[in-house]
């Protein structure tokens, strides 16, 4: 194969991944659909959807199902790009996202704040955008959907908001105490400065 004057191949642009971190409760999954709705004709900008060890139930995140067995089985075989466990459960990207990075794209998901030091490891290029709400609001997001007690909430909500950045990464933290449209505003704007327009 020929090569470019130089002697040197030409490189691909370099792309990025971008963590979306932030307790249960924090509103990560609504910002991240109104985000995607905000970036219609952004082709280079992909919201990946994770593989979880739940079955999906309709209301909360948008996600692809296996079974623990599959799971596993799918990560021996190389299909995840990262992967991790978190209360009881297993969580996987596809490996398409790390060839979206490769290809110059930026790639957008939901990730344990556990996972970001893989994350820096597998993608090379990462920023990271964490969600935060005021305590109080948090414990009484997640008093409604029933799953844990007031007690257990607030235990895991003051476990679950220590992020840890990556030396290298960069961080933004957006405020989703208040109104929805503010942070997504927020969001939309944050994402816009990590991942311009090509060409920008």
């Amino acid at each position: 194969m020929s090569q470019p004057s130089g002697g040197k191949a030409s490189a691909l642009p370099e792309g990025i991944f971008i963590a979306v971190v932030g307790p249960s409760g924090a509103g990560k999954d609504t910002l991240l659909t109104r985000a995607a709705e905000a970036f219609p004709d952004r082709g280079d900008m992909l919201f990946v959807r994770r593989v979880i060890t739940r079955p999906s139930d309709g209301v909360t995140e948008d996600h692809d199902t296996l079974s623990v067995e599959a799971f596993e089985k799918a990560r021996q075989g190389g299909a995840f790009s990262v992967s991790w466990g978190a209360h009881g459960l297993h969580y996987g990207l596809p490996a398409a996202a790390l060839h979206a990075v490769k290809s110059g794209h930026a790639v957008i998901a939901n990730v344990s704040r556990a996972s970001l030091a893989d994350c820096l490891g597998t993608f090379g290029k990462l920023a990271i955008v964490e969600i935060t709400v005021a305590e109080a609001t948090l414990a009484e997001r997640i008093a409604r959907r029933g799953r844990e007690s007031g007690p257990d909430a607030l235990q895991r909500i003051r476990r679950s908001m220590v992020v840890v950045v990556p030396a290298g990464a960069t961080h933004i933290r957006i405020d989703n105490s208040g109104a929805v449209e503010a942070a997504t505003q927020a969001f939309v704007a944050a994402l816009s400065s990590l991942a311009p327009l090509p060409g920008r």
